[in-house]
C-alpha cells in the first residue's frame, strides 16, 4: 500500500472539506470552493464532484486544488492535519524490469501519458454522468423500483467500479497504470461511447 492509498483510506473528501472550512448542508451539498458558487453545487463524499464547474476527484485532489499543492505534498498535509499514523517517507514499490523498459523508451512513455490523460478524461466524464443519473433517477415508489430507468441501473452497477479505475490511474505506479489500462481498455472505450449516447439523449 502506498502513501496515497493509505491517506484515502483514512480521510474522505467530505471530512477534508469540512476540516478546511467548507460548510456542508444537511442535503450533503456545499458551495464549491473552486469557483464563485452562490448556490451549493458540490457534493463531497468519499470523493467530491461539483455540478457547477465540473471539479471532481478524491481527497488528495481536493487538497491539491484547495492549496495549490503537488499530490505528494497534499498527502503529507492531510497526514499532518489529521494526525495520521502514516510514514511520510513511504515510496512507491521498486520498479521491475518491465517498468524500466518503459523508462528507457521515452517516446513510448510519453505516448502512454497522453493515452492515460484521455482515458481519465472519458472515465471522469462518464463517472459524472453516472453520478448525476444515480441522483436524479433514483426510484421513489415501489412501482418505479420494479421498473428502474436503465441509466439508473447502469449507474448503480458501474459507478463504484469506474471510481476505482480513476483512483488507481491517478495514484498508482507507472507499471500499475500500464497494466490497468491494458486490462480495462474495453471499459475505457465503452465509457467514451456511452458519453456520446447519454449526451445525445439529454
Amino acid at each position: 500500500m502506498n502513501i496515497f492509498t493509505e491517506v484515502k483510506s483514512a480521510v474522505s473528501a467530505k471530512e477534508a472539506a469540512i476540516f478546511y472550512g467548507v460548510k456542508v448542508g444537511r442535503s450533503g451539498m456545499a458551495c464549491c470552493p473552486f469557483h464563485p458558487d452562490k448556490h451549493p453545487s458540490m457534493k463531497p463524499d468519499n470523493r467530491f464532484h461539483c455540478f457547477g464547474c465540473g471539479a471532481d476527484g478524491d481527497v488528495i485532489n481536493f487538497v491539491e486544488r484547495m492549496f495549490g499543492l503537488t499530490p505528494i505534498d497534499a498527502a503529507r498535509k492531510l497526514i499532518a492535519d489529521f494526525h495520521l499514523n502514516i510514514d511520510t517517507h513511504t515510496t512507491f514499490p521498486p520498479k521491475s524490469a518491465k517498468t524500466n523498459k518503459y523508462n528507457n523508451e521515452q517516446e513510448l512513455l510519453r505516448a502512454f501519458r497522453l493515452y492515460k490523460r484521455d482515458a481519465l478524461f472519458y472515465l471522469c466524464k462518464y463517472h459524472c454522468l453516472l453520478h448525476k443519473a444515480a441522483k436524479e433517477l433514483v426510484p421513489t415508489t415501489p412501482e418505479e423500483l420494479e421498473n428502474c430507468h436503465p441509466l439508473y441501473e447502469e449507474a448503480i452497477h458501474n459507478i463504484d467500479f469506474i471510481n476505482w479505475i480513476i483512483e488507481e490511474l491517478e495514484h498508482a505506479t507507472i507499471q500499475q497504470q500500464i497494466e490497468l489500462i491494458n486490462t480495462y481498455k474495453e471499459v475505457i472505450t465503452h465509457a467514451r461511447k456511452r458519453i456520446t449516447e447519454i449526451e445525445s439523449i439529454n
